[in-house]
C-alpha cells in the first residue's frame, strides 16, 4: 500500500512531512520548518492557519488533507490550489451495488470487457468482433449512459475481443484477441474509436497462458499485465517504450492466483498501483484484492484476504473497471447483457493532495460534496 513518504520530500525539494493528526478549531501550519503536512478534520469545521516561508526552492508545500464531508474548511493566508490527484487508499471493505444497471443486449449479448475514458465521460464496450462506445451525460453515473451509434469492426484482427484497454491519453487502443494475442490500435482524435486504425502491432501472449482473460496497463506504460484463465496466474511484461506493443517482452515475473481466483477473467489495478483486483469465473463469481508492496511490481503481489460476491447481479461476470478515485467499480456480465455499477468503501479516507501557494492570500473552501470534490467560494 501507498504511504504518504512515497509522494513527499526526495527531488521536489520538499522538506518532510508532518502528521498533525486530527485537528479541530485553529492550526498554524508553519511552511518554514516541513514541506508537506499530514491533516484529518475533526468535528466542526476548521481554519488552516500558513505562516512562515514557502518551503525551500519547489515555491509550495503539499497538504494531505483528510476532510469532514459534512464540515467547511477555511484556509488562511496561503492560495491552495488543487492538483488534481485524490485517491482512495486502503483496503476495500465493502463494495455495494448501486441497484443501477445499463443495458448492453441492443448491441452485443457477448459483452466480455468494459473501459471507460479518463474523465467518465465515455464507456467502451468489446464484444464479438466489435467495440462499442457509450456516453455518461454524469460522469461515471451508469444511470445516465447511452449508446451514441459509434462502434469499430476488430474482426479483421481481434477475433472475440475479450478485453478492452486505452493508453492514458486515449491515442492508443489494446483488444485482446482470444486469449492469443493483444493487438494495437491508434485513435487520431483521443478515445474516440471511430478514428481507430490498425498500427499492424500484436503481441501473442499464448507462451504463458494460451486462454489470456484481462489485459491492463501500469500509468505510465511501461508495464502490461495479463490473467490467464487456464493457468490461473497474471503475467508481467515490460515495454522499453511506453505504450508500445512492438517493445514488449515478458519479463518472467507471474503471479499465482489460483487459491482464489480459478478461471480468471479479468485484472484491474488501483489508480496508484498498490492494489489489483481480479475477477473469478462463475465458478468463484468474487471480485479479489491483492497489496503491491511496490507499486505496479507483480513480484510484490500478496492476496489482501479480501472478496466481494457479484453473483447476485450477473452469474456470468466478465469484466470490470474502476473509476479513477476507485470509489465506484463497474462489472460486466453476459447472463443480463448488462454493465453493473458499485460503491467502494475502504479502511482509510479519502486523502486529498493539495498544494498550498503560500502568497498571504486567504483561500475558503465550503463543504465538500459527495463526489469529493471542492466547492471554491467566490
Amino acid at each position: 500500500m501507498s504511504k504518504l513518504s512515497d509522494f513527499v520530500g526526495g527531488g521536489s525539494g520538499l522538506k518532510p512531512f508532518k502528521d498533525l493528526g486530527t485537528v479541530t478549531g485553529t492550526v498554524n501550519l508553519d511552511v518554514s520548518e516541513f514541506g508537506s503536512f499530514r491533516v484529518k478534520q475533526g468535528a466542526g469545521a476548521i481554519t488552516l492557519n500558513v505562516t512562515g516561508k514557502a518551503a525551500d526552492t519547489a515555491g509550495y508545500v503539499e497538504l494531505f488533507f483528510y476532510p469532514d464531508l459534512e464540515q467547511a474548511v477555511t484556509i488562511s493566508g496561503a492560495d491552495l490550489v488543487d492538483n488534481g490527484y485524490k485517491s482512495l487508499i486502503g483496503s476495500m471493505t465493502a463494495l455495494n451495488y448501486d441497484s443501477i444497471s445499463f443495458s448492453v443486449a441492443a448491441q452485443d449479448n457477448t459483452p466480455f470487457g468494459i473501459a471507460f475514458n479518463n474523465d467518465g465521460s465515455k464507456m467502451y464496450m468489446s464484444a464479438g468482433g466489435t467495440v462499442y462506445q457509450y456516453t455518461l451525460s454524469t460522469l461515471f453515473d451508469l444511470s445516465t449512459a447511452s449508446y451514441n451509434s459509434v462502434s469499430f469492426d476488430v474482426s479483421g484482427e481481434a477475433v472475440n475481443p475479450a478485453d478492452i484497454a486505452f493508453s492514458g491519453d486515449g491515442s492508443k487502443m489494446y483488444i485482446l484477441s482470444s486469449g492469443f494475442w493483444v493487438v494495437q490500435y491508434t485513435l487520431s482524435t483521443p478515445f474516440n474509436i471511430s478514428t481507430a486504425s490498425y498500427d499492424s502491432v500484436n503481441l501473442r501472449v499464448d507462451s504463458q497462458d494460451d486462454d489470456a482473460r484481462g489485459i491492463a496497463f501500469n500509468n505510465d506504460g511501461s508495464k502490461m499485465y495479463m490473467v490467464g484463465f487456464f493457468t490461473d496466474r497474471v503475467y508481467q511484461y515490460n515495454l522499453s517504450t511506453p505504450f508500445q506493443l512492438s517493445t514488449a517482452s515478458y519479463n518472467s515475473v507471474n503471479f499465482s492466483v489460483s487459491g482464489q481466483a480459478t478461471s480468471p477473467y479479468a485484472i484491474a489495478f488501483s489508480g496508484d498501483g498498490s492494489k489489483m483486483y481480479i475477477l473469478g469465473s462463475s465458478t468463484n463469481d468474487s471480485v479479489y484484492q491483492y497489496t503491491l508492496s511496490t507499486q505496479f511490481d507483480l513480484s510484490t503481489a500478496s492476496y489482501d484476504y479480501v472478496s466481494f460476491y457479484v453473483y447476485e447481479q450477473d452469474t456470468s461476470p466478465f469484466g470490470i473497471a474502476f473509476n479513477n478515485e476507485g470509489s465506484k467499480m463497474y462489472m460486466v456480465g453476459v447472463t443480463g447483457d448488462r454493465v453493473y455499477q458499485y460503491t467502494a468503501e475502504y479502511e482509510i479516507a479519502p486523502p486529498f493532495l493539495y498544494q498550498i501557494i503560500h502568497t498571504g492570500t486567504a483561500a475558503t473552501f465550503n463543504t465538500l460534496n459527495s463526489d469529493y470534490t471542492i466547492e471554491v467560494a467566490t
